[in-house]
């Protein structure tokens, strides 16, 4: 995708949903031997976060599962617009867009497999990561060069700043 088209598309970015198992994680299960599960992010993805709500972005989750290792990350990240235990991921969208008087343009959405690709297919930018399957990957503008749960939000973030002219601002702070 060119960055001029990518561009006129994320101008007007207000929220960005992300899946979780195999965009914010690896998408593999752990359990402890009590039956926990145990989820594992990458840190630099809560950067790109960080930075996506410095600039004004609001960030989401919509995700078919739910753990206390993912409320947890959730929280610490100020992640605010939660919705967990869902597998109606575009009824979600639906009901968030309806709610916020947001329009589907304005929504980005990052998402991994094949439920994923209704909601994919209604906002504005649909992004997939680089392990998704061949037909999630039609349906997305952006498909990361990572894999999911190995930087891939963190990259999606600094595109979406980047094109949008914001990036180079926000990391004066690190510098």
């Amino acid at each position: 995708m060119k960055i001029k088209k990518l561009s006129g598309i994320l101008k007007d970015l207000k929220l960005l949903f992300l899946d979780v198992d195999g965009v914010l994680t690896d998408g593999k299960l752990y359990y402890t031997e009590n039956g926990e599960e145990i989820k594992v992010f990458d840190v630099r993805d809560g950067v790109g976060i960080k930075l996506l709500q410095k600039a004004g972005i609001e960030v989401g989750v919509i995700s078919g599962r739910s753990s206390k290792a993912l409320v947890r990350r959730l929280e610490e990240l100020g992640i605010s617009e939660v919705h967990v235990g869902r597998n109606d991921k575009l009824k979600v969208l639906e009901e968030v867009l309806q709610r916020k008087g947001l329009k589907p343009k304005e929504v980005g959405f990052v998402g991994d497999d094949y439920l994923d690709i209704p909601v994919l297919k209604a906002v504005g930018f649909p992004a997939t990561v680089k392990d998704a399957p061949e037909l999630v990957k039609r349906y997305a503008l952006y498909v990361s060069k990572k894999k999911g749960g190995e930087g891939a939000v963190r990259e999606i973030a600094e595109l979406i700043l980047s094109v949008r002219g914001e990036l180079k601002k926000l990391l004066e702070d690190f510098a």
